[in-house]
């Protein structure tokens, strides 16, 4: 794995990393465009990974006109405070626990203040204690913040696995997770090297998942006020597409 920087004035030092798994309904990454769409975030690099599948197109977003889309970007706000990570494309079969690890390389490397981890759980899978109530819950590694908690709960993103609902108890909440991607990989490592992630989990079945991807951008931004106020989400350009182009555009052929 290598971060290819295409703006080297731009530092992720103390900035807030907002990563999305590539899980079921791709709820995540359609967060992640509504995030950097509405943000009007650019691209500060890209993560060239050979454990992902290889894409490319034509820019996702309505603010970078001709810009190529490839598996893994990684985007920043003007004032440097948020960092966010768009992925297009998921981990090759075989390589989810490999590129976990590459992207704990990237972590590493970037000493950011914050990691928040979107991801989707598949909600046909879902224990017993969590079909009714809020469909998006929360999962915290080595967050030892009494005030964090609190603030989850006042959110209304309770913990994904609490100890008497779902018979697990809170020293199992990674078995929660269902068509989640690299996410287990990912929050197990950051386990064994202690550092802090909060992720938001979103409970899904495969379908039309915008309303989901709403809700989790909606969650994230109520958790970090990445967008202040209440946000009017811009969906980006791509988004015409989502269920299959009428007219696709040239640049596929």
């Amino acid at each position: 794995m290598t971060f290819v920087k295409s703006n080297s004035a731009a530092a992720t030092k103390g900035s807030t990393l907002v990563l999305p798994s590539v899980s079921i309904g791709n709820v995540p990454q359609l967060a992640v465009d509504l995030l950097v769409n509405t943000l009007q975030a650019t691209r500060i690099g890209i993560i060239d990974s050979p454990s992902t599948l290889p894409v490319s197109g034509p820019s996702g977003f309505d603010h970078l006109p001709g810009q190529r889309s490839v598996p893994v970007e990684v985007y920043q706000t003007a004032d440097g405070q948020w960092t966010i990570v768009q992925q297009r494309s998921p981990p090759l079969p075989g390589r989810h626990r490999v590129f976990a690890r590459e992207l704990m390389d990237f972590i590493a490397q970037g000493d950011f203040a914050k990691v928040v981890l979107l991801t989707s759980s598949d909600a046909a899978l879902r224990a017993d204690a969590l079909i009714q109530g809020p469909q998006i819950r929360s999962l915290t590694v080595n967050w030892q913040d009494d005030e964090l908690a609190s603030q989850l709960q006042a959110l209304s993103l309770g913990p994904l696995d609490v100890a008497g609902e779902t018979g697990t108890g809170p020293k199992e909440p990674l078995k929660q997770l269902h068509a989640a991607g690299a996410a287990k990989h990912l929050l197990r490592l950051c386990q064994a090297t202690d550092i802090p992630v909060v992720a938001l989990v979103a409970l899904v079945n495969e379908g039309d998942n915008v309303p989901d991807a709403i809700g989790l951008a909606n969650a994230a931004n109520a958790l970090l006020d990445i967008a202040p106020g209440a946000a009017q989400w811009r969906p980006p350009q791509s988004w015409q597409w989502l269920s299959g182009p009428v007219n696709p555009p040239g640049e596929l052929y």
